[in-house]
């Protein structure tokens, strides 16, 4: 075999195309013949055998496909692109694709090439699009060091010296300090203080109700997250089959001249947002094979919908093309209300809910957490919860922190909290959030291992991590919570009209115990990294719960949902001002709505 041979097989190798040694001199000599005809150097025959095999889905090379080979350049009329090359019968060394070394060589000097077979099956970049940014190896961030180039100590407005970021003022000048935003129930002669001798118990309500522990992710198939997708649309649908006395469904795609019943999820037919004309219906796996059909929504009086939104409808199909529905199965929820202690054994307990970011923006004095721990050292409650991010990827002078590790940081300010509630009767409940920069980014969201930190594990006692989502059982009470903003999310892609609830954030909040999910949108937010192997244990809602706490950006609010209280205690800070919080009162009373007498404000720091 000649030299110019081995050159041939070793080329077509290094893009994973195998020439046999043997037997194969037809073939190497159709590609030789193919690099005179269309005048191409063995590099450019390469990369445009590359994007003829890309287009045709993986070919093998033999004798035939040489010939479509042929046709394609024949089409593609690359010949008077690629200056004709003289072929040299001498050695010729080329790179093997085993060598990465040699390859990255081969890259750097063929970099000509390599973009032309890209641009072959790919779109085309816009210059500048790929130059990179890079930060000077001594960058030193001014905000962020004092005089003599120390670290800003956090925490303490004292702290802050003249080469700092200068607050703006707007904290420390805000004259709407303890401000009710909003309100639920008589709050006139409240004690907001605890008045119980022990501490409350706290645990996860059921074997679902809290992650326990980290887990790796990033590892699921598409198929995995199928199978996922339709076990929980066939949980959803045997509750509304047995709630509406529903014998059988039948599939979204067949045709039917009379009215029938079907589930699915609700889809739109592109990425953009949902409208009333790019709405589709997916079926499940089990009666409609999976498959999709578009929805004509002009029967319905009302509704309400979203992508992933889990849907029981009566309709027809007479077409076989579209789904034309008449009604929507969403007057009974598919949840049973969670149990309640007997009166006799519950107590009074008091809550204070709190969600970060912890400082303003304009710097990390820390102020709001300052003034925070003051109101929890006067007014100690039996629990609070305290949601991230506490170290926000959202705030520029933390992610441009150099002279500290985020941990680091992360530890600092549980120290702070710890130390703030040693001598309380206070249990602390930290909630995660995917915007804090030392955790993981993934949902749901494992707790904090405070274990790694390096603080007095005394002080940690009274602190419980748990994970985002949660459903806890606190003292008897079922309390669901989660720092992801769904409401935001699925107020963003949520179509309705004339719809049943027509208050828009008690109708966002139906819509999750409708679905008895803290996160049911799908396709997620951009901002929301799911798992689908625990979303699918942990992420569910498994009963109505009696408190479920929401921080979001949108207005603050407490209201009572079919019986379970949601409460949105906003952020503690907002920009480079102050936020709010809330705090709640629960005494049982067999004779209120839930069970329950609850007293919540929405108060600003």
């Amino acid at each position: 075999m000649e030299t110019a041979d081995k050159s041939i097989i070793e080329e077509f190798e290094v893009i994973g195309v195998i020439i046999p040694k043997i037997g194969s001199e037809d073939d190497i000599d159709k590609v030789r013949e193919l690099m005179i005809i269309h005048h191409l150097d063995l590099d450019s025959l390469v990369n445009e055998w590359g994007a003829f095999e890309i287009t045709n889905g993986g070919l093998e090379m033999n004798t035939e496909t040489l010939i479509q080979f042929d046709q394609y350049l024949n089409r593609n009329k690359k010949a008077a692109k690629t200056p004709k090359t003289k072929q040299s019968s001498g050695t010729r060394t080329t790179p093997k694709s085993s060598d990465i070394d040699a390859l990255a060589e081969r890259v750097s000097r063929n970099q000509s090439d390599t973009n032309d077979l890209l641009n072959a099956y790919s779109t085309p970049v816009a210059k500048g699009k790929n130059k990179r940014l890079r930060t000077p190896d001594n960058f030193i961030n001014k905000h962020l060091t004092l005089t003599g180039g120390s670290p800003v100590a956090p925490f303490s407005p004292t702290s802050l010296s003249p080469s700092t970021p200068k607050s703006t003022g707007k904290y420390s000048a805000r004259k709407n300090t303890g401000d009710i935003v909003a309100s639920l129930g008589e709050t006139q002669e409240c004690v907001w203080t605890s008045t119980s001798q022990q501490s409350c118990s706290i645990d996860s309500y059921g074997e679902h109700g809290s992650l326990l522990s980290h887990y790796n992710f990033m590892m699921e198939k598409i198929a995995d997250r199928v199978l996922v997708l339709d076990g929980i649309a066939e949980e959803i649908g045997e509750r509304l089959k047995e709630i509406n006395s529903i014998e059988s469904l039948s599939s979204v795609g067949l045709q039917y001249a009379e009215p029938v019943t079907v589930l699915g999820r609700v889809c739109c037919d592109s990425n953009g947002r949902l409208n009333a004309k790019s709405v589709l219906l997916g079926g499940d796996v089990q009666t409609s094979q999976g498959c999709k059909v578009a929805m004509q929504l002009s029967q319905l009086a009302s509704y309400s919908l979203f992508p992933g939104q889990i849907v029981m409808m009566e309709g027809q199909n007479s077409s076989g093309t579209a789904f034309v529905p008449t009604r929507i199965f969403n007057e009974v929820l598919p949840l049973q209300k969670a149990p309640l202690p007997a009166e006799a054994d519950m107590e009074r307990l008091t809550i204070v809910a709190v969600s970060g970011p912890y400082t303003t923006s304009d710097n990390l004095a820390y102020e709001p957490l300052a003034d925070f721990i003051k109101h929890i050292q006067a007014h100690p409650p039996d629990v609070c919860i305290m949601f991230g991010p506490f170290v926000d990827a959202k705030l520029q002078l933390i992610k441009d922190l150099k002279d500290t590790t985020y941990s680091e940081h992360f530890t600092k300010i549980v120290e702070v909290i710890s130390k703030a509630i040693e001598h309380l009767p206070t249990e602390v409940v930290l909630v995660p959030s995917q915007r804090d920069l030392q955790h993981s980014f993934v949902y749901p969201t494992p707790p904090f291992d405070l274990g790694k930190l390096k603080i007095d594990k005394e002080l940690l006692k009274k602190i419980h991590c748990v994970s985002d989502p949660s459903t806890l059982r606190i003292n008897g009470l079922c309390v669901g919570m989660t720092s992801t903003d769904i409401l935001f999310h699925i107020g963003a892609e949520e179509i309705s009209l004339n719809p049943l609830i027509t208050e828009r954030l008690s109708r966002l909040l139906d819509h999750l115990l409708q679905q008895g999910s803290y996160y049911p949108l799908n396709p997620p937010s951009e901002e929301v990294n799911i798992s689908y192997e625990k979303y699918e244990l942990f992420s569910r809602i498994p009963v109505i719960p009696h408190l479920v706490f929401l921080p979001s950006e949108l207005k603050q609010f407490v209201k009572n949902i079919n019986g379970c209280v949601f409460v949105n205690p906003g952020r503690l800070s907002k920009g480079e001002t102050g936020g709010t919080f809330a705090r709640l009162v629960v005494l049982p009373n067999s004779a209120a709505d839930c069970g329950l007498d609850i007293a919540a404000q929405v108060v600003r720091i």
